[in-house]
């Protein structure tokens, strides 16, 4: 690791510590706190110019909510306005524009509820899926929301299948702890064409759940493959999970304890080592805050032990998974570390591990070509 880097993440350790990351990104600005892979992750989703939402990021110098909200709701309402004023012209080529302008302001409306632990931030979040679902018959005629009560919960998801009344193999998708249902659905409208269910949900503990995330958890995701297991357009003999981040984690887990799955695929997945101390050094007060709030701890030390709870180690779950599975992350993930990925690969009798060389966390330079390799995969397994 290069001194520099060290050195910003010492000084990150004590900004969280002593509580002056506010004060501190009043001068160096919140790029400087945020994860390394936020700039990618989000021009991924909205297809922005990754040097454009960078400057976007230099001029935002707070995480205060009144700030923060306020910059990236503006932008996101410019986007919002240009759509409809294209919508309103009329013309295919204007109706293009207008996907491509709703896109973007999803994007921003999802960066600004980013990560959900304020009121403000959860107005943007439910701005944003007022707007996905306002705007998903322009993106996919075929995808439809799904209410499921389970577990003293009601999950919010989207699902899709393709044309016809024959069984087709169902994949469950979910993602991590400040995710959003249209982070995932956006990309994955590449893949509608595939004879295959989707339902794509967000982790238990985040945005619109009650209840904090925690190892019964695990309830709600049997909850959600159960369901899709007795559905009529579903083959229960080709079901599987899709995980991105503590989403891979969920992905992962399902794969060792659900006897309904036939495969999975687990993306930059925190599993053992993640959750120790030795990997929380230079972790940005922002996603303390965020794991705080999904954890349901009020401090560090809880949310430590929390989390320990939920340990691959600890509660012996790397052995149990019998069913093939694809792990994938960069080789050189700068929030988690490959620690756990490489070790899940292992000790899965059947595990495949790609790693993605000179990336960070989830692989996010590589966002499409792992996408492609993960549905390529599937695909594989299910004509098995």
């Amino acid at each position: 690791m290069k001194p520099l880097s060290v050195a910003k993440e010492l000084f990150t350790t004590l900004c969280l510590v002593s509580g002056q990351t506010e004060r501190a990104a009043n001068r160096l600005g919140v790029r400087f706190f945020l994860p390394q892979l936020f700039r990618l992750r989000y021009a991924n989703m909205g297809g922005l110019d990754p040097g454009l939402f960078a400057r976007q990021l230099d001029g935002l110098r707070s995480f205060e909510e009144a700030a923060w909200c306020g910059y990236w709701n503006a932008i996101a309402r410019g986007h919002e306005e240009e759509a409809e004023r294209l919508l309103d012209v009329g013309g295919d080529a204007n109706g293009e524009r207008a996907r491509d302008s709703l896109v973007k302001a999803l994007t921003y409306y999802t960066v600004s509820a980013f990560p959900g632990d304020t009121p403000m931030r959860m107005e943007a979040y439910r701005r944003a899926r007022e707007l996905f679902e306002r705007s998903l018959p322009m993106f996919d005629e075929r995808m439809e929301k799904v209410i499921l009560e389970i577990a003293g919960e009601e999950v919010e998801g989207f699902a899709r299948f393709p044309a016809g009344e024959e069984r087709v193999p169902m994949v469950i998708v979910t993602n991590g702890l400040e995710g959003t249902v249209q982070e995932l659905a956006l990309p994955l409208l590449a893949y509608r064409d595939a004879e295959i269910g989707v339902f794509l949900m967000e982790m238990p503990g985040t945005y619109a759940y009650r209840k904090p995330m925690s190892g019964a958890s695990e309830e709600i995701y049997h909850g959600v493959i159960e369901h899709f297991a007795a559905h009529p357009r579903v083959d229960p003999s080709r079901m599987a999970m899709v995980g991105t981040s503590f989403g891979g984690y969920w992905s992962a887990r399902m794969a060792a304890v659900s006897p309904r799955l036939s495969c999975a695929v687990a993306c930059g997945a925190p599993l053992h080592h993640a959750f120790g101390p030795g990997n929380s050094l230079g972790t940005p007060e922002i996603i303390v805050s965020a794991l705080k709030k999904v954890t349901g701890t009020a401090n560090l030390r809880e949310m430590a032990s929390r989390l320990d709870e939920l340990s691959f180690e600890r509660n012996g779950l790397w052995r149990r998974i019998e069913i093939p599975l694809l792990v994938i992350n960069g080789d050189d993930d700068t929030l988690l570390g490959t620690k756990d990925s490489v070790l899940l690969a292992t000790r899965a009798p059947l595990g495949l591990l790609k790693l993605y060389e000179d990336d960070d966390h989830c692989a996010m330079g590589h966002y499409r070509e792992w996408l492609d390799l993960a549905f390529d995969w599937l695909q594989a397994q299910f004509a098995r």
